[in-house]
C-alpha cells in the first residue's frame, strides 16, 4: 500500500475511505450554487490531519502573473526570463478560498526546489518566493498551475463530503492537469467517469 492509499475511519461512523491524495475532485450538482460549483480539484494531501487540494479550472482574468511579479518588486528577472525560457506567462488560476492572496503552484515533477511537497512523482506543490522568481526567470517548471488560494478541509470534513455526494473522485491524469487547456478540464474529467458533461450536473450519488 503506497502513502496515497492510506485509509483511515472517521469516528463519525463505521465506513472507511481511501486518501484521494493525487487524485481529481469533481463537483457535482448538489455544489450549484457555491464557489465549488463545476469545480476540478487536484488533491494535494489527504488524511487524518484534513484535507488539501487546488482547483485547476477556474482563472482570474483580472490578476496576470506580471502583477505578481510586480508586487514582488522582481520586474527584472522577468526581463531577463524572457530571454532566457520564459516563452509565457502562467494563467492565474483561482485555487480556492482558503489564503487566496498567496500563490500555490501545482507543478510538474521535474521541479524542486525547498519545501515542495512531492504528491507523487509527476506533480508537486510550491508555495515560496523561490518558485516565482524561477517562473519569472524562465526557469520554473514545465508545466504548471499557478494558483491564488487553496481548497481544504478539516480532518474528515471532505469524507462527510464525499458521502454527501458532493464530489466525484477521478484519477489525476497529468493530461487533464497540465496539457489542456483550463476551459476543457471539467468535460475531460466527466468524460473518464464515462458521463457527458451536460447529463453529470444532474447526477448526485452516482458513480
Amino acid at each position: 500500500m503506497t502513502s496515497s492509499e492510506t485509509v483511515f475511519a472517521s469516528p463519525s461512523r463505521n465506513s472507511v475511505l481511501t486518501s484521494v491524495k493525487g487524485q481529481l475532485l469533481v463537483a457535482t450538482a448538489e455544489l450549484n450554487g457555491t464557489p465549488f460549483e463545476r469545480a476540478v480539484i487536484y488533491m494535494v494531501s489527504h488524511d487524518e490531519n484534513g484535507a488539501m487540494g487546488v482547483m485547476v479550472n477556474k482563472p482570474l482574468p483580472s490578476i496576470q502573473f506580471t502583477d505578481i511579479v510586480k508586487s514582488m518588486n522582481i520586474e527584472e528577472m522577468m526581463q531577463a526570463g524572457v530571454g532566457i525560457g520564459l516563452k509565457r506567462q502562467p494563467i492565474i488560476m483561482k485555487g480556492g478560498p482558503v489564503d487566496n492572496n498567496r500563490g500555490f503552484v501545482l507543478h510538474s515533477g521535474e521541479y524542486s526546489i525547498p519545501g515542495t511537497i512531492r504528491v507523487n512523482d509527476e506533480v508537486g506543490l510550491s508555495a515560496t518566493v523561490e518558485i516565482v522568481s524561477d517562473i519569472a526567470r524562465g526557469t520554473g517548471p514545465r508545466n504548471m498551475n499557478f494558483c491564488l488560494g487553496y481548497a481544504g478541509w478539516a480532518p474528515h470534513q471532505l469524507d462527510d463530503e464525499l458521502h454527501g455526494n458532493g464530489w466525484l473522485v477521478v484519477p489525476g491524469a497529468k493530461h487533464i492537469v497540465f496539457d489542456l487547456p483550463h476551459d476543457k478540464r471539467y468535460t475531460a474529467a466527466t468524460r473518464a467517469l464515462g458521463v457527458n458533461a451536460l447529463n453529470f450536473m444532474d447526477m448526485v450519488g452516482e458513480a
